[in-house]
């Protein structure tokens, strides 16, 4: 989905979050750096998840697992729901 390539060879890759989006529970769960810093209903929560996190959508590596895109079998509404809520937040951003 939202992955911004910064692996090209010679790349200066200092300072930079790999931020990977799964979905569970109705919830977007956030992980940076391999840790989970939290989980997101809303475009507004996820949007304060990633600022609170220092993570910048134009520079950091963000992507999503496959449940983003099945979204419905984690108690989402419909399997767009969870793409919504990323492309929202990020245009909050």
């Amino acid at each position: 989905m939202y992955v911004h390539v910064n692996s090209i060879e010679g790349y200066n890759m200092q300072n930079t979050n790999y931020v990977f989006l799964t979905a569970a529970d109705e919830a977007i769960v956030v992980h940076v750096n391999n840790a989970v810093v939290g989980a997101a209903h809303t475009a507004a929560e996820l949007a304060a998840l990633f600022t609170a996190n220092n993570v910048n959508v134009s520079t950091d590596t963000i992507m999503c697992s496959s449940s983003i895109d099945f979204a419905s079998e984690e108690g989402f509404a419909t399997d767009d729901c969870a793409h919504n809520i990323i492309e929202n937040a990020v245009a909050m951003l």
